[in-house]
């Protein structure tokens, strides 16, 4: 069988404390879900809706990550209101089918 010949992949440990330290530094992938989330905030919600949080002041996984729930939660909530319930006339319409072209006038009366 094919399964005796498949090459084995070894599994390194996981280490459950380190990878889950809310004290360290954000990484750059983080810092660009912040920003990207911080400009969905400022376009998408209300002012008074906003956090007015500066997130150049988040520093650390757990700061980003209390933000990045907040403002998540906020456009959800914002999402639902805006959407509208589907009604008759936003059915899609039917496509119509394309004209047959015309015979040319000089060309009928040929046979």
């Amino acid at each position: 069988m094919a399964l005796k010949d498949a090459p084995t992949i070894d599994v390194l440990k996981f280490d459950e404390e380190e990878a889950y330290n809310h004290d360290r530094p954000i990484s750059s992938l983080v810092r660009t879900q912040l920003l990207h989330l911080h400009t969905a905030e400022n376009l998408w919600l209300p002012p008074e809706d906003r956090t007015n949080i500066n997130i150049n002041d988040l520093h650390t996984e757990k700061k980003a990550s209390e933000y990045i729930q907040k403002v998540t939660a906020l456009l959800h909530r914002h999402g639902r209101r805006q959407q509208q319930p589907a009604t008759a006339s936003a059915k899609p319409k039917k496509a119509r089918k394309a004209a047959k072209p015309r015979k040319n006038a000089a060309s009928a009366g040929r046979k």
